[in-house]
């Protein structure tokens, strides 16, 4: 089981994620080369520079403030870093041990390798073991964790073992299933290519009934039947 908590606290350590932003200036004011008045927010500067290295002039009405919204953009889809799943999942105690299943859970991450968007469905199922997680808290565990710039693969992972360390139930399970803006709008663009990746916990991974169940359940919550 990876210790997530190591992971935000290296990320905590590399500094706030709250440093000044454009927004604070005024509208005239904008983060651009030398020759204008410049951010103080380093994330706007890089993007600033990027912009201007791709040759786009950051005069042009359409480009004056796009520092500001792509460096809020990234921080937005990098909040993930520093949420520690102890303080999202609040837990009550219950004799119930039979299968709990959150479906349909919208989200969406940031692709590592070229930094794109992919996003889909993700579902959740649980056993409990003398705990159970508020309902909402799922979903939420489940945004906090995409999050981040993460590969699905490790994501449906990273979630599974979070709520199998905070929760500690019999076995857990996530399914996700993504479309990939890397693969849609570039290389091999593949449009309508789909990802399905499945974690599996505790007696989920011995217990084929349960796993069994849960797609099941899947397969009745979501319209037209398909999981």
């Amino acid at each position: 089981m990876i210790k997530l908590e190591r992971v935000y606290d290296a990320v905590r350590c590399a500094g706030p994620t709250s440093a000044l932003r454009s927004s604070d200036l005024a509208d005239g004011d904008v983060p651009t080369p030398a020759g204008h008045r410049t951010s103080d927010d380093p994330l706007e500067a890089v993007i600033a520079q990027l912009l201007t290295t791709l040759g786009i002039e950051l005069d042009n009405q359409h480009f004056r403030r796009t520092p500001v919204r792509v460096a809020k953009f990234y921080r937005e889809f990098t909040r993930g870093y520093v949420a520690r799943p102890a303080d999202i999942l609040k837990t009550f105690r219950s004799a119930n041990r039979d299968l709990i299943v959150v479906s349909n859970i919208d989200f969406y991450s940031l692709c590592p390798h070229h930094l794109l968007i992919y996003g889909g469905r993700m579902h959740f199922g649980y056993v409990p073991e003398g705990l159970i997680a508020g309902v909402s808290k799922i979903p939420r565990l489940v945004h906090a964790l995409a999050a981040r710039m993460v590969v699905q693969e490790d994501l449906v992972a990273d979630i599974a073992d979070a709520f199998m360390e905070v929760v500690r139930p019999l076995g857990c399970a996530v399914k996700a299933t993504a479309r990939h803006d890397c693969v849609a709008a570039r290389g091999v663009r593949c449009r309508e290519g789909s990802m399905t990746t499945i974690a599996r916990r505790g007696l989920f991974q011995d217990q084929s009934s349960f796993v069994d169940e849960f797609h099941q359940v899947i397969a009745q919550g979501v319209p037209g039947g398909a999981a």
